[in-house]
């Protein structure tokens, strides 16, 4: 990886990320941070790496470690979100805390590998990140759920105890459909309480909800099949989601993972807590076939927009990069250079929010960590860089 003294390394593409991209430029770091940058004349010391765009390294704001050793998604793509939920609690169940420990670990080496620096992984406590890589920052939110009383107390327990022992570690109510709100009033005041972060999947389906909203629907049927008894939950209220926003807004970081049924109240309710990062993971949406996620709109009303890759239980790989390559092909009313921001600079902006001892990442600035990827390209516009990120693979810059 990089040396201590300080290094210039000369590309066809800088991307900056938090400005606009510099053909032909050139980039000074050392000590493991970005000292300068420039274009036009380069330094006499500059190794040139010729046709490929440099980039920061990437910021996975969403996955489930835990289920890294799945070698294809469970399920077919298209399988109702009710059932795919039945198959997952069968796969996990499965598992020994052996078995999940290594595949926390070879999930974690899949995200460096593939680029990513900065992550965050929901975890099932007791869980231990002891033998990861120093060099991933992986900030890790315990899981607690529980409609039933025992399991509740039992998971916040363990999860309360999970962030005494890991410094980057926040909590995760798992969703509206598996907490009651007395619970999750008692998560996020323990949350606020401790200074930490909270991230849950919220909106994921319409079938949420129609459970939240009506006490109705396959999320019903899907509990009751599981031997959990509804009716002492559901419905929340008319307007779950608009209770939900003001509960998670007392909070100073809070990660809403999916978001794909939000509707324009919502998102313009959302607009007003800027704590509140959405975080998108496309080829797991694109999986289960749902309709058009409203990235756009949330974007257009200020709705800070982030990735993730979700699981491998829903997705064939962790690699970040992968999902920015999938919208640049097929969500073309993004703007190439935010699917870029919400894979590095945007994420990390919100994670460094809840823990500013991680330091700066995620774009290629003065002062920020100089941990640093490449894609082949040969582009002499912006246009056409644009298009070779789209098409090519993201490598890790190392030099010995």
């Amino acid at each position: 990886m990089f040396q201590n003294h300080s290094r210039v390394i000369r590309a066809k593409w800088i991307v900056p990320v938090i400005n606009s991209p510099i053909e032909n430029g050139w980039v000074r770091f050392g000590e493991g941070k970005i000292l300068e940058l420039g274009s036009g004349d380069v330094p006499r010391d500059a190794i040139d790496l010729g046709d490929v765009a440099i980039l920061p390294r990437l910021v996975n704001a969403h996955t489930h470690l835990e289920f890294s050793d799945l070698e294809r998604p469970v399920g077919a793509p298209g399988i109702a979100f009710t059932d795919w939920i039945k198959l997952v609690i069968k796969t996990r169940l499965t598992a020994s805390p052996e078995a999940k420990g290594r595949s926390v670990l070879r999930g974690a080496e899949e995200l460096w590998e593939s680029g990513t620096v900065l992550a965050g992984d929901i975890a099932t406590p007791p869980q231990s990140y002891a033998r990861l890589s120093s060099e991933l920052d992986l900030i890790s939110f315990a899981e607690v759920l529980g409609l039933q009383d025992e399991r509740f107390r039992e998971r916040f327990e363990v999860g309360s105890e999970h962030c005494e022992v890991h410094p980057l570690s926040g909590l995760s109510p798992h969703a509206p459909y598996s907490i009651s709100l007395g619970s999750l009033e008692q998560v996020i005041q323990h949350a606020s309480s401790l200074h930490r972060p909270i991230a849950m999947h919220v909106a994921e389906s319409p079938e949420e909800r129609e459970l939240l909203s009506c006490g109705s629907g396959q999320m019903v049927e899907m509990l009751e099949t599981i031997g959990i008894s509804t009716h002492r939950h559901f419905p929340w209220s008319a307007n779950p989601f608009d209770q939900l926003i003001q509960m998670l807004g007392t909070l100073s970081t809070v990660f809403l993972v999916h978001g794909n049924d939000f509707q324009r109240r919502e998102i313009e309710q959302l607009a007003e807590h800027k704590h509140i990062t959405v975080v998108y993971c496309p080829r797991t949406h694109s999986f289960f076939n749902f309709p058009k996620h409203p990235v756009t709109e949330m974007q257009s009303h200020g709705v800070r927009v982030v990735l993730g890759t979700d699981s491998r239980a829903s997705n064939p790989d962790l690699n970040l990069w992968n999902e920015v390559r999938f919208l640049l092909c097929e969500r073309q009313d993004i703007d190439a250079s935010q699917v870029l921001k919400m894979a590095t600079l945007l994420p990390a902006e919100a994670m460094v929010n809840a823990f500013p001892q991680i330091g700066p990442c995620g774009a290629i600035a003065r002062g920020y960590r100089a941990s640093l990827g490449m894609v082949s390209t040969t582009a002499t516009t912006q246009d056409q860089l644009y298009r070779d990120l789209s098409l090519n693979e993201y490598r890790n810059l190392k030099y010995d």
